[in-house]
């Protein structure tokens, strides 16, 4: 009776520990740049960006660039530790706090809404859709007021996102994906000429 206690007490101590020591994969790939089209639509008034998200280490270390005009306007990043927003006309840098997934969202089913959320309807799935050369899970958020949101995700990287609200339409499309490109550890990190706030 011993022996088995202290042998069940093993196995639950090397299982602890092989799962604290598995880290936690946000993406299917490892590294990978996505370029995106995005649009926003109020009234008559439309603005045009292009948005580029780089990532590594399964998404845990993230970048977005927003480009206006194709010139650089503001830098979102993850170092895997850290969020930091910089505005490139300032060459400054802002600490937002502590990282735990990067800094996109993850498209996975099982994490948008609530059980309930999902069974009543709030959430559901669409059919599959072909973003950027890939087969996208499609998934839909209604709010009942007038609220809607859908997201397209591959290997739970977000591939599209539309969001229509009273007024205001919102689309951010994926043009490009190159999975497992090798990314400079310099998009990860505040430039030297940058200031820190």
């Amino acid at each position: 009776m011993k022996r088995t206690l202290y042998l069940v007490l093993a196995v639950i101590v090397t299982t602890l520990t092989v799962t604290a020591q598995s880290p936690f994969k946000k993406y299917d790939i490892k590294s990978g740049v996505v370029t995106y089209d995005q649009v926003m639509k109020m009234g008559s008034f439309e603005m045009k960006k292009k948005v580029i998200v780089y990532f590594d280490d399964y998404g845990m270390k993230e970048c977005r660039e927003t480009y206006e005009d194709n010139k650089l306007q503001e830098t979102y990043f993850s170092d895997g530790k850290d969020i930091y927003a910089m505005k490139a006309s300032k060459k400054t840098a802002f600490k937002q706090g502590s990282a735990s997934r990067g800094t996109e969202l993850r498209v996975e089913w099982s994490e948008f809404g609530t059980e309930q959320d999902r069974r009543s309807g709030k959430y559901k799935k669409l059919p599959s859709k072909t973003i950027a050369g890939k087969s996208c899970e499609m998934i839909q958020y209604d709010d009942g007021k007038g609220s809607v949101s859908i997201y397209g995700g591959w290997s739970k990287i977000l591939m599209s996102m539309d969001l229509k609200t009273k007024g205001v339409v919102t689309t951010q499309q994926a043009v490009k994906i190159e999975e497992n490109a090798k990314i400079p550890p310099s998009k990860f990190s505040v430039p030297a000429d940058y200031k820190i706030q």
